[in-house]
């Protein structure tokens, strides 16, 4: 079915059965005809009134100044008779005058109206249309819009709203797809596994058993980090913002994490510009976007790399660096590395235990600290996160 036939459909599934005309006289369209042609009764009327009265006085006084220009003995010589039917005949022309252009004037009204009207209303029709198949789901539908006035901003409102819709229910099926597959892939292996355990055929060794633990594990970090990041993005989490000293922040956090990357080989390295002020966040939050930046910088930066971190002051705001010699981001990744289950390296993504949402949560929870952040990378040469945060005052 077309889009007119699919809006025409839903405009009358809107109507209520048997259509009445008290209904039909409802809409708009009524409305705003019976408003243009009760303006042109009232207009046409008062100038019927109008030039009644003029050209009455005006017929009276145009005899006066004839009588008066020496006239009197023509008009007195004229029978009684002749003259009642002179001043009989003026109003009767006048009359008919008045009523055939009052007859026409309101044919024209009319019509005008219907056009104006209907010209005025098609877009609301359309649009009433449209939004009863949008509710219904159809995400697809748009208004054909013309004119920047009123009702095509409306317009063109109607179809941003439809069209983010449409983004947003794309977004969900893809969410939804992404996640099944990455509870999938775990799961698949424990099965797999325990399956092999009961049958004999898999060795029942520690390291059968650490493989599944594994595995385990990874899922539980799926999970714990799906439930972060719904937090995040619902505005449910709670935030308790106090003033920070950032060199002591990174120096904790560094080496917290010092013996991940002594284990692969990587250099940390944490430092602080002297007199960088206090920085306003939450302890806990601050601390997972680190965890989650340092741990992405590890994954991605071979052994005898190097990953630095640095605290400064940028436009204001305390600057937190972490710069990376690792592998780097292509220039046609760089805007999407904050979705949900993006992967810069396809190949590499299910072995490196990554979940594909870790910076989609850094980016969550820095919004959510009236921060912002940014990445500069180039394939090969590194990749280095800006994280700004408010400074205390």
């Amino acid at each position: 079915m077309s889009n007119r036939g699919k809006q025409e459909s839903a405009a009358g599934e809107a109507t209520p059965a048997g259509g009445s005309f008290m209904h039909r006289f409802d809409r708009i369209w009524w409305k705003l005809l019976v408003t243009y042609l009760l303006v042109a009764a009232i207009c046409l009327t008062v100038v019927i009134v109008i030039v009644y009265e003029v050209s009455a006085s005006s017929y009276n006084r145009h005899v006066e100044v004839m009588t008066g220009n020496g006239m009197n003995s023509m008009m007195s010589g004229l029978p009684g008779l002749m003259m009642g039917d002179l001043n009989s005949a003026f109003r009767q022309a006048v009359n008919d005058s008045i009523v055939w252009g009052g007859a026409i004037a309101i044919i024209v009204a009319v019509l005008l109206s219907l056009i104006i009207s209907r010209r005025i209303t098609r877009p609301v029709h359309d649009m009433a249309a449209a939004t009863e198949l949008i509710a219904a789901g159809d995400y697809g539908q748009r208004v054909s819009v013309s004119g920047h006035d009123e009702i095509g901003s409306l317009g063109h409102s109607l179809n941003g709203m439809a069209m983010r819709l449409q983004e947003g229910q794309q977004l969900r099926r893809e969410l939804m797809a992404n996640i099944a597959h990455e509870l999938r892939t775990p799961l698949t292996s424990i099965s797999g596994y325990m399956e092999g355990l009961e049958d004999g055929v898999v060795p029942a060794t520690p390291e059968t058993y650490a493989t599944v633990r594994r595995e385990a594990l990874r899922l539980s970090r799926l999970v714990e980090d799906l439930q972060r990041l719904s937090r995040a993005e619902s505005g449910q989490e709670e935030l308790d913002v106090i003033a920070i000293d950032p060199a002591f922040f990174l120096k904790r956090v560094t080496t917290k994490m010092g013996r991940q990357f002594q284990e692969k080989g990587v250099s940390l390295a944490a430092e602080t510009v002297a007199g960088t002020p206090a920085l306003l966040a939450d302890e806990d939050k601050l601390e997972q976007i680190m965890i989650n930046l340092l741990d992405n910088a590890l994954r991605y930066t071979d052994a005898g790399g190097r990953v630095h971190v640095g605290g400064n002051v940028q436009n204001g705001k305390v600057a937190i660096e972490i710069a990376d010699t690792g592998q780097g981001i292509a220039a046609e990744d760089l805007p999407y590395i904050f979705e949900r289950f993006f992967r810069t390296d396809k190949s590499r993504a299910r072995a490196s235990g990554g979940t594909g949402i870790g910076l989609t949560i850094v980016k969550r929870y820095v919004e959510a600290l009236g921060g912002s952040i940014s990445v500069v990378s180039e394939a090969g040469a590194g990749t280095t996160f800006t994280v700004l945060l408010p400074a205390a005052s």
